[in-house]
């Protein structure tokens, strides 16, 4: 049974993180599942979408976390209209069962909209800012609306967005047919099963170091299935960490090996791509 916590911290709930992450690690945190943000507050709690790019401490976390399940989207023509909880993977088949391109890259991405946006998302030479018109913002002083010409997009990041929650956004994409979308996505499936491990993993743990490969580093030093405690190294795809009944302190560590070992062998800063939530 939750536990409600004290009545001014309206809706919020003491949750274990673990259930709401991808890793399944974690502590307990004050949280609020939010499915419908009419009256939303923000106040600089942390944002979690679908878990799988944030390790949370085993001790928990100090402070409160919003965990976004505002998750309809609507298409109108070639404009797709998506509440930041929507599930890529569901937005992407959505649009191109009508006949829509730009998501097809998104297909095998479990994390959501909101997520997406923040990180700037991408694979197979296509990321969000690629297709992205607006983006909603609820912050300390209301509801704003950010066009994307008002941003800055790189390498899994974006910048130019206000401090606050990311409520939905507007997607631009292209008129095509549905087949021509369905074959693109296939294709990228097929590489994503034949490349990357299934369970419980945070996804790409690094970002890419001088133009190269985080995996090829981590792989080429001699690690792909290293393990400490629950945590092992992916032989499938070195870049992904695998939790096996392990804790998230099992995780940190093996982050921070890797990140040692690489530098140790060619000199290179591994910088990680997922967030850290609590005390390590």
């Amino acid at each position: 049974m939750l536990e409600k916590i004290p009545p001014w911290e309206y809706n919020m709930y003491k949750l274990k993180m673990s259930d709401y992450t991808s890793m399944r690690t974690g502590g307990v945190a004050r949280a609020q599942i939010v499915t419908d943000t009419s009256f939303l507050k923000y106040n600089k709690q942390l944002i979690l979408g679908l878990g799988t790019n944030t390790l949370f401490s085993d001790e928990g976390y100090d402070g409160e976390v919003l965990i976004m399940r505002n998750s309809s989207f609507q298409i109108d023509g070639n404009v797709v209209t998506a509440e930041s909880g929507t599930p890529l993977p569901i937005l992407s088949r959505a649009v191109a069962q009508s006949g829509l391109s730009g998501l097809e890259w998104a297909c095998g991405i479990p994390g959501s909209v909101g997520g997406a946006i923040v990180m700037n998302a991408g694979a197979y030479g296509g990321e969000i800012a690629d297709v992205l018109l607006s983006v909603d913002v609820l912050t300390f002083g209301g509801k704003v609306t950010v066009s994307a010409s008002e941003l800055t997009s790189s390498y899994r990041t974006i910048q130019g967005l206000p401090d606050g929650v990311i409520l939905s956004a507007k997607f631009a994409l292209k008129t095509t047919s549905a087949e021509t979308v369905k074959r693109t996505m296939q294709s990228f499936a097929e590489k994503r099963k034949a490349s990357q491990p299934t369970g419980r993993t945070l996804g790409s743990t690094f970002k890419k170091a001088n133009g190269k490969s985080a995996g090829k580093y981590i792989d080429e030093a001699g690690l792909k299935g290293y393990r400490i405690g629950g945590a092992r190294v992916s032989e499938k795809h070195a870049n992904f960490i695998l939790s096996e009944g392990g804790t998230s302190a099992d995780v940190r560590k093996l982050i921070d090996y890797i990140k040692l070992r690489v530098y140790a062998t060619f000199g290179v800063k591994l910088a990680e791509e997922i967030k850290y939530a609590g005390e390590f």
